[in-house]
């Protein structure tokens, strides 16, 4: 209950902003109170007692907010008759004087406390000297003519417009005919239902703009134009994901995409998530133009529910979902949702065959097997194991297999649960990602002796997190231009000598790899 008072306060106080106009309204219900000779003086103070009762006392205010939602719930002090109490009280006052001069002198003074109290409402940053008779900005009116010819020009019937969020309130005023992904309530915080608008309005909101992901998102909606600021550098990029540009107003550039969605089929989109702050995982998902979702991990136990919400946007349904080993940081948000997966829809699960609970202890004291012991009480009907050599077809995605526990894992290595996760590759049309999940350094020859060349990839999910995993020349090998920590900034930026991320990224930035870590999540890559 204290919750929800202060919270309308702190409404209060923002919609009141210096307070002075409230002051006067304030005096002016004192002055209505001392006056017992005006009877109507009952109307306003009541009224005024009761509105403070219903919108500060936490019960009534909890249902309100319930009906309207926080956001609007500023609005309720609309409700407030400010300025027909402090005029009624103010024309009391000066009928009260008996002299003529005197009620003039009392309007003045009354005028001027106004004045000086109030703020000058074209001083506000959101007014302008219009520019033309629509009364908003030229950029706008010459963008949407732009587009509108462009449109004529080529027959497209559907006109479907990304613009920054300066330009978002404008564009339907203009033109009712140009469609958005999203409306100004975006700005305001509300939430975007569909997924791929989604998408599009955090990277619009980035402070700078993944235009892969963007070009992706675009046409998976029907987003067919992009007018953007003038910028050399964002031209470069927008036209390597198939946007030309159709005109300029000056300070915004116009572009229409030239790409059909198809033009996307055999590519996956690849998203890097983070968890729970200050914690290392592993959580990634594929994406492609049709829908098809694949999920490797998803972190721990804790994360169960911000993976569920990542996937009910993703449309409740996953075709395959890898399991690279029974940690709880990489299978412990699994095992909480295949408990409990209400709506949603797993077509395959592939898993690791690991080595026993025992054995594994025996091998590494230290190690933890809580997450381990309860994947093994689950039945799970989709589940395929997969073996060192396996070379999988997930909707067209290519998946080759490298390593999982087997006895040549035994013979290597004591630290089981990590060397023997699955180590595989996803190949698209052209590129292809190496996924190295926990695997350390002492596999390192014998997946560079038995693989070789075939663990070469563009982008790489680096071993154990970044801390540790895979020597120097099994990454020298793969070639990866970008490498993908799944690691927090603690651990990205530890100069203690205890954790080996710091020294790992040099490396890999030496390599020439682009890094990625938790800091910057959703991290995202178009895989082509």
């Amino acid at each position: 209950m204290r919750e929800i008072f202060q919270f309308v306060k702190s409404m209060y106080d923002n919609y009141n902003g210096t307070g002075m106009h409230m002051a006067l309204f304030f005096t002016a219900v004192l002055y209505l109170l001392l006056q017992k000779k005006d009877e109507k003086r009952y109307v306003f103070l009541g009224y005024t007692l009761l509105f403070f009762i219903i919108c500060f006392f936490p019960l009534t205010a909890k249902i309100i907010i319930a009906c309207i939602g926080k956001t609007v719930y500023w609005r309720m002090f609309w409700l407030l008759p400010t300025v027909v109490i402090t005029a009624y009280a103010g024309v009391q006052v000066i009928m009260a004087a008996e002299k003529k001069i005197r009620r003039y002198f009392l309007l003045f003074v009354m005028v001027l406390v106004i004045a000086m109290t109030g703020t000058r409402v074209y001083n506000a940053s959101m007014f302008e000297y219009k520019q033309n008779h629509y009364n908003i900005p030229q950029d706008v009116v010459t963008i949407c003519d732009i587009i509108e010819e462009d449109a004529k020009a080529r027959g497209i019937e559907e006109k479907k417009l990304i613009v920054p969020n300066d330009l978002l309130p404008f564009i339907r005023q203009y033109d009712g005919d140009i469609k958005m992904p999203y409306g100004n309530n975006a700005v305001r915080g509300e939430t975007i239902k569909n997924n791929n608008a989604s998408e599009i309005f955090r990277i619009m909101c980035a402070e700078h703009q993944n235009w892969d992901a963007l070009s992706f998102y675009a046409a998976m909606e029907g987003c067919s134009y992009l007018a953007y600021p003038v910028n050399e550098d964002v031209a470069k990029a927008v036209e390597q994901n198939g946007y030309e540009k159709i005109g300029s107003s000056g300070a915004y550039d116009v572009y229409r995409q030239t790409r059909e969605k198809s033009a996307w089929d055999g590519q996956w989109l690849l998203t890097q998530h983070g968890g729970a702050e200050g914690a290392q995982l592993m959580f990634y998902t594929l994406t492609d133009n049709k829908g098809h979702v694949v999920v490797v991990d998803g972190g721990w136990r804790s994360d169960a529910d911000y993976v569920r919400r990542e996937l009910k946007a993703l449309g409740n349904h996953v075709d395959a979902w890898f399991v690279t080993h029974p940690h709880r940081d990489h299978a412990g948000a699994f095992y909480e949702i295949y408990k409990k997966p209400g709506k949603l829809e797993i077509d395959k699960v592939y898993m690791v065959d690991m080595a026993p609970v025992d054995l594994c202890l025996s091998n590494a004291p230290w190690d933890e097997v809580e997450v381990y012991e309860k994947l093994l009480t689950l039945d799970i009907k989709e589940l395929s194991y997969v073996h060192p050599g396996d070379n999988l077809n997930i909707e067209g995605l290519e998946v080759q297999i490298f390593n999982a526990y087997e006895d040549y894992v035994d013979e290597i290595s004591d630290d089981l649960l990590n060397d023997g996760s699955m180590m595989f590759k996803v190949t698209a049309k052209e590129e292809s990602m190496l996924f190295c999940s926990d695997v350390g350094k002492g596999m390192s020859d014998y997946l560079l002796d038995t693989y070789g060349d075939k663990l070469k990839a563009d982008y790489i999910q680096m071993g154990h997190h970044g801390n540790g995993g895979l020597k120097r020349d099994f990454y020298e090998k793969t070639g990866a231009k970008a490498a993908f920590f799944d690691a927090p900034d603690w651990l990205m930026n530890d100069r203690s000598g205890h954790y080996k991320t710091l020294k790992n990224t040099a490396m890999m930035a030496e390599l020439g790899a682009k890094i990625y870590s938790f800091s910057t999540t959703p991290n995202q890559i178009l895989i082509k």
